[in-house]
């Protein structure tokens, strides 16, 4: 995984309408988008490096863990799949 991930994947969606106030920060092998400040942050979903291109995508619990789906797939592949699909994910509530 490359350090510019997090800014890389943070502008791709700044470019999708309505998904200006997300934001991406790199823990371990995962990338996590998030928004609000700094001790009110709200985590939306988190892509990990499988390896090779691959990555999954996960979304938050009530509880704070991360619960796995079964999509698996290149950065942009999941991009596509979470703001076509599961955009509901990524709003301000």
């Amino acid at each position: 995984m490359d350090p510019e991930d997090a800014e890389e994947l943070e502008e791709k969606l700044a470019k999708h309408n309505g998904l200006t106030h997300l934001r991406v920060k790199k823990r371990g092998d995962s990338l996590v988008i998030y928004s609000g400040a700094s001790k009110d942050t709200q985590n939306h979903a988190r892509l990990t490096y499988i390896g090779g291109d691959d990555w999954g995508l996960s979304f938050p619990k009530h509880t704070g863990r991360w619960e796995r789906t079964p999509f698996t797939g290149t950065k942009e592949e999941l991009l596509d799949t979470l703001v076509s699909n599961f955009r509901h994910f990524l709003e301000i509530y």
